[in-house]
C-alpha cells in the first residue's frame, strides 16, 4: 500500500468526518527480559511520541461517544494495557503522564492480590512481577482510568457457570471500584479473540454494569459502528509494524471484527446515513 493511497485515503476520511478510531493494547514495558508481550521503553516512548504528534490522543470514553455520534472529525488513538505489570509503573506510566496520553489499564485482581505470577509467564521460564494494590491505586490518583481484565485471567471461551462468571467479571468490577474510587466501565477479556468470548460472557460484562468490553481481534472502530464492544490492535514492539497500523492500510481498516454477539448497544437518536467514499485506487487492494 502507497504512500500517495494511503494520504488519499486519508483526505477521504477527513472530507467524509469518517476518521477510524484505533485502540493499541500493550502489556508490558521494559528493558529486560524482552519477550513476544514486551516492549522497550525507548521505542514505546517513540510511538507515543509519534501518536502525540499526528493523531488525537483519546480515553475509551471519547472514542465510545464518537461511536454513537456516528461522526469523527479527527484520528483517534487510544492506548490501553492488559494484565498489570509492576514495571509499567517504572516506564510505560510515566511517560503516558508525561505526554497527557489518556490510557485504560486493565487489571486481572487475583495476581495483584498475591504477588503470583501470570500463567504465561510462568509457562515461558520467566516469573515477573504484577502490579501491587498501592500501585494500581497510585495509578488511579494519577488520573489512569483502570479497566476489568478478570480475576484469574481465565479463558471466557470455556464452558463457566453463574458462579465463576460472578467472580470473574462482577467481584472484579466491586474490587476495583473499592481500590480506586472510579466508576469501573470497561472490561478486556482476556486472549480476546473470538474463541475466548462467549455470548454468556457478553451478557455478564453488560448485567455487572460495564459500558463496554474491548477485544484483540485487530482492527479499527469506524464511527456509527458498535459503541459497546470496541475493537482493539496489538501494539507492535516494531515501528514499522506499528506505522502500518497508524497510517490507515485498507486492508486493516476495512476489516470487520470476527466477534458478533446480540446487541446490548444503548438507545441514541437515529442518525442520517452517511456513505464513505473510499478512493478507487484502495479498492484494488480491498479486492
Amino acid at each position: 500500500m502507497t504512500r500517495a493511497r494511503r494520504a488519499q485515503l486519508t483526505r477521504s476520511f477527513e472530507s467524509d468526518c469518517a476518521f477510524p478510531a484505533c485502540i493499541l493494547f500493550y502489556h508490558r514495558v521494559s528493558n529486560q527480559t524482552i519477550n513476544d508481550w514486551s516492549i522497550r521503553a525507548k521505542n514505546f516512548e517513540r510511538q507515543m511520541y509519534w501518536i502525540k504528534q499526528n493523531a488525537t490522543p483519546s480515553s475509551l470514553d471519547e472514542i465510545r461517544l464518537s461511536q454513537l455520534k456516528g461522526s469523527r472529525s479527527k484520528a483517534m488513538v487510544g492506548v490501553t494495557f492488559d494484565d498489570g505489570y509492576g514495571e509499567n509503573c517504572e516506564f510505560a506510566i510515566p511517560i503516558l503522564v508525561e505526554h497527557k496520553i489518556p490510557v485504560t489499564y486493565f487489571v486481572s485482581t487475583h495476581y495483584v492480590e498475591t504477588g503470583e505470577p501470570f500463567p504465561h509467564d510462568i509457562a515461558n521460564g520467566k516469573v515477573l512481577r504484577p502490579n501491587t494494590i498501592a500501585e494500581v491505586k497510585r495509578m488511579a490518583a494519577d488520573g489512569v482510568e483502570i479497566g476489568a481484565h478478570s480475576h484469574t485471567h481465565l479463558d471466557f471461551g470455556k464452558p463457566l457457570g453463574k458462579k465463576q462468571l460472578k467472580i470473574e467479571i462482577n467481584d472484579v468490577r466491586k474490587k476495583l471500584q473499592d481500590w480506586t474510587g472510579q466508576s469501573i466501565d470497561y472490561f478486556a477479556f482476556p486472549y480476546g479473540l473470538k474463541a475466548n468470548i462467549t455470548q454468556g460472557a457478553i451478557d455478564a460484562v453488560f448485567e455487572a454494569g460495564h459500558k463496554s468490553f474491548v477485544c484483540a481481534a485487530g482492527g479499527f472502530n469506524l464511527p456509527g459502528g458498535k459503541a459497546n464492544h470496541l475493537v482493539r490492535c496489538h501494539g507492535e514492539p516494531g515501528f514499522a509494524a506499528f506505522m502500518n497500523w497508524l497510517t490507515f492500510d485498507p486492508r486493516k481498516v476495512f476489516g470487520n471484527s470476527p466477534i458478533n454477539f446480540q446487541n446490548h448497544e444503548p438507545q441514541m437518536p437515529t442518525l442520517p446515513q452517511r456513505t464513505l467514499v473510499v478512493p478507487e485506487s484502495s479498492h484494488a487492494v480491498l479486492n
